[in-house]
């Protein structure tokens, strides 16, 4: 039991009974106030100091994943127990850098990280592809990869056989002619396309357009490298067969690196009598051992072969057979005929007719590797693609090809 005074209980009650009720009212919610404050001084206190600790985990985890090491990348942070430690110099503005999303002014296709990855290798084969689908050479000719290292490609090839005789028992043997040979040298050029797209047509079309570019690109290669195959003069290209020197001698008396002709008898067109002549004599030519094997064909362009199709024998045959199988080629007087529209059109003087065993008559050189630059720095807004390719050509064999000549002589 609680014992007061009398005269405490007293002046408590007296104390009280001078309060009003407001006044007692008002006192209770001061105290109250008071008491929460100092509740949520304390509560505040202790959530910042979870916070704190919250965020000092955080930044730890993160520095782990950025290097691997625990060094936080920033500076003046703090965690429980001392300070991280700080990146400074180059590392750490690479770091800073690469956080803010700046670009980097060193990216090159020659490293991966810096990047290279961009580069796709796949068009590599693609344009191979394409080069091999559209370029009708590529069919026919003997086309050879360089090794690396490599500068260009050679050949040695006979020129003449050795001679022989025929001699009695005792007769004398005279010494006979050795072999003399030829060399053959050619060197890969490059070739080269720079399309330009903006970055909101890459960004934004409803088409590949990778695809479409690689595409395009292998189609024009191949058109401008096929043309080069027939006509290239040689400077910074390859070296067309239709460039090499012109001769109507046989093959046993002609200067090595000269292709044999025949005329057809008339300036500009076949000869107004039995003009399929000029075609025959264009065949047979050819060695019989040259007619032997794959890539041997005629090559001619459109419309020469609209001018060839129409002709007929004594008896009223077409000499040109329409092939009834699909892919297989038309044939003229029994070969494989192939349209290059690289050759030219029938004119006074041209050479707009060709027969030959290709495989062993003309080579192409590829430089391995098909190379796609990706640039979108150079011109800002704007995506540049550098295709390129190293790739040349020439007769090998010159008793090899045979061309027909619209001049009458």
């Amino acid at each position: 039991m609680l014992n007061i005074p009398n005269g405490r209980v007293r002046g408590i009650v007296s104390a009280r009974a001078e309060q009003t009720p407001t006044q007692i009212a008002a006192e209770a919610v001061e105290k109250f106030a008071a008491g929460f404050a100092e509740y949520k001084a304390k509560n505040e206190a202790k959530l910042r100091e979870l916070q704190t600790a919250f965020d000092c985990q955080a930044e730890q985890m993160a520095a782990l994943r950025l290097n691997g090491s625990g060094i936080h990348p920033g500076a003046g942070l703090r965690r429980p127990g001392g300070a991280y430690p700080t990146l400074t110099g180059e590392l750490a503005a690479d770091l800073h850098n690469m956080l803010r999303g700046a670009p980097s002014a060193s990216m090159t296709s020659q490293s991966g990280p810096d990047g290279g990855f961009t580069v796709q290798p796949e068009v590599d084969t693609v344009l191979e592809t394409v080069l091999r689908d559209l370029s009708p050479m590529r069919s026919l000719a003997r086309v050879v990869s360089l090794s690396s290292g490599s500068g260009g490609w050679e050949k040695i090839i006979g020129r003449t056989g050795s001679q022989s005789a025929w001699a009695g028992e005792e007769d004398s043997r005279d010494d006979s002619a050795s072999p003399t040979l030829g060399k053959v040298s050619i060197d890969p050029w490059e070739v080269y396309a720079v399309p330009q797209l903006t970055n909101i047509v890459m960004e934004d079309s409803a088409f590949d357009l990778n695809a479409f570019m690689v595409e395009d690109v292998g189609a024009e290669f191949a058109l401008v490298e096929g043309q080069a195959f027939v006509t290239g003069n040689g400077a910074k290209k390859p070296t067309g067969f239709l460039t090499n020197a012109k001769a109507t001698t046989a093959d046993a008396t002609r200067q090595f690196g000269t292709l044999q002709y025949v005329a057809t008898g008339a300036a500009g067109a076949f000869a107004s009598t039995n003009p399929a002549d000029a075609l025959h004599d264009t065949l047979t030519a050819l060695r019989p051992a040259y007619r032997k094997g794959d890539g041997v064909a005629w090559i001619m362009n459109s419309a020469t072969a609209n001018v060839i199709r129409k002709m007929k024998d004594g008896q009223g045959n077409y000499l040109w057979t329409q092939s009834i199988v699909m892919g297989q080629p038309d044939r003229l007087l029994g070969y494989p005929v192939t349209l290059d529209e690289g050759m030219p059109d029938i004119a006074a003087n041209s050479y707009s007719v060709a027969f030959g065993n290709w495989r062993r008559g003309y080579a192409i050189v590829d430089k391995p590797g098909l190379r796609l630059i990706v640039d979108r720095v150079t011109k800002k807004g704007w995506t540049k693609m550098y295709f390129s390719k190293r790739v040349g050509g020439g007769v090998v064999d010159s008793n090899a090809i045979k061309l027909l000549k619209f001049a009458t002589s």
